[in-house]
């Protein structure tokens, strides 16, 4: 089952389409957890054993990719709305 972690720049209409979708989602602002750095949000996502939902493009870099231990999934732009339940249908297939 996929597990995710949202990063703070994750639209809350895309985690709400993945929940919706059967998605167990964990946005870090639920977790009170805003502006921490890109190494505490793997170290975060290693702890709770998720894959990082993303749209920042530092965690596409090789050196953050190696140390993501459940992967990542990289957004590389803002979906729009009428975008996101496609792009929620993609990360679930993922899965």
């Amino acid at each position: 089952m996929l597990r995710l972690l949202a990063d703070e720049n994750v639209p809350k209409r895309l985690v709400k389409a993945l929940k919706d979708l059967g998605i167990d989602v964990v946005r870090l602002q639920d977790l009170g957890l805003r502006g921490i750095s890109d190494k505490e949000v793997i170290s975060l996502a290693k702890d709770l054993e998720r894959t990082i939902l993303t749209k920042d493009v530092d965690f596409s870099k090789a050196h953050l990719l190696r140390i993501s231990e459940f992967g990542v999934i990289y957004i590389p732009y803002q979906p729009r709305k009428e975008e996101v339940l496609d792009v929620a249908a993609r990360i679930t297939k993922s899965e």
